[in-house]
């Protein structure tokens, strides 16, 4: 459904992903690899709801971070505000745990740390 022509369809089947992602993460790790492929749909909306997924994954997984983050904070510019505050809200609760990988990911990249996360680190 993440793959239909109809954007409609696309965006629900993201919002069902969120959904599933507060209920049942477990259920969505083995297919994380192709929602992180989706983050460069086209709609914000499934975009951002991608985001709110993979964020929860994350957040309750972190050994699924090391193969996520890159592409979560790589949506940190993107051009949809709710998109970049969810990929910082994806990208927060990991750096309190990850610090040398969250440094390492912004070393790679070759981006600054947003000063949200510098916070996060900083405590750590």
């Amino acid at each position: 459904m993440l793959e239909d022509k109809d954007r409609g369809v696309r965006g629900r089947a993201a919002v069902a992903l969120a959904q599933l992602s507060e209920s049942h993460p477990a259920r969505l790790l083995r297919v994380s690899p192709r929602l992180r492929e989706m983050l460069g749909d086209d709609a914000a909306y499934v975009r951002w709801h991608l985001l709110y997924a993979l964020g929860r994954l994350m957040a309750r997984y972190p050994r699924t971070a090391a193969t996520l983050l890159a592409d979560i904070v790589a949506r940190l510019e993107d051009e949809n505000r709710v998109c970049r505050v969810m990929a910082l809200r994806a990208v927060v609760p990991v750096a309190a745990q990850e610090t040398r990988r969250i440094e390492e990911v912004y070393r790679e990249l070759r981006k600054s740390i947003p000063p949200e996360v510098s916070r996060v680190l900083r405590k750590s």
